[in-house]
């Protein structure tokens, strides 16, 4: 009569080899396809990002042109200082860029009547 010890180990096979690979195999594809998905999440919230600044700016130009009696901006530095745009902490305002620190993206102002907002 065997013991309950050896009759189970005869009984349990476990996973072979093959099975293994095919299981890391599977979580690689998985991973690649998670690494690809967060990455273009990323470069849309940039986007997103300095479009929303750019529509910010738009409306900025269109309070400055109302304050001033029908003069266009000259630059964003024009519109920061006289309070018609905000700029959050951590972003750089040049004369005619806006640049979030980190980069990641550049809002340019063309300056004209009316002046034109453009992402990079």
């Amino acid at each position: 009569m065997k013991s309950i010890k050896q009759r189970r180990s005869e009984r349990d096979e476990g996973f072979t080899l093959i099975e293994l690979l095919i299981a890391i195999v599977v979580v690689g594809v998985l991973t690649a396809v998670v690494i690809i998905g967060v990455g273009s999440l990323t470069d849309s919230g940039e986007e997103s990002a300095c479009r929303a600044s750019a529509d910010a700016a738009r409306a900025a130009a269109a309070i400055h042109y109302s304050n001033t009696d029908g003069v266009h901006p000259a630059t964003l530095t024009a519109m920061v200082t006289a309070g018609e745009l905000t700029v959050p902490n951590g972003v750089t305002v040049n004369a005619l860029t806006i640049v979030p620190t980190g980069g990641g993206w550049t809002m340019t102002m063309t300056v004209g009547p009316p002046p034109t907002f453009a992402c990079t």
